[in-house]
């Protein structure tokens, strides 16, 4: 007997602005940026962790995802507030990565920007889907997070 799986859980927007749209898919917290990362974005969606990643069993992992475009290093008042996350993580942070989806020099820049601020930890930043699906799914024990299902739940989230 063949029996059907259940649809894939589509992701569920928390709270969006102009600047980033945050919204959680598994046991992943997104935290989307429409333009250039802001110290209010990164302490906002820090609180919305500690909130939502309480009721995890197992624990959650908190992806940040930068623009396709026009990718701009943070500015100090954002690497600020990074270094504030950082040092003050939620008891239920299973692990936190960054995604550059962007090519160039300036895409690459970034990447290595974000690379020194996962100060003690090995940097998890990553350039694709694939790559941050195969991190995650490990880190979680969850083989149904997939490429596919972080791209989907990226997209509702840029169009949310």
């Amino acid at each position: 007997m063949i029996t059907a799986r259940p649809p894939p859980m589509t992701a569920e927007l928390l709270e969006r602005t102009d600047e980033y749209v945050v919204a959680v898919w598994r046991r992943l917290m997104l935290l989307v940026w429409r333009g250039e990362a802001t110290a209010v974005g990164i302490d906002r969606s820090r609180d919305l962790f500690a909130r939502w990643s309480a009721g995890q069993p197992g624990g959650a992992v908190f992806v940040v995802v930068l623009p396709l475009e026009n990718t701009l290093p943070p500015d100090e008042a954002s690497r600020a507030a990074m270094r504030r996350a950082a040092s003050s993580p939620s008891r239920n942070l299973r692990g936190t990565a960054t995604l550059v989806e962007s090519e160039g020099f300036i895409a690459a820049s970034v990447r290595s920007i974000m690379m020194m601020l996962h100060t003690g930890r090995a940097p998890n930043v990553f350039r694709t889907t694939g790559e941050l699906a195969t991190w995650a799914a490990t880190l979680l024990k969850d083989p149904e997070l997939t490429a596919a299902g972080i791209a989907e739940a990226i997209r509702m989230a840029r169009e949310g």
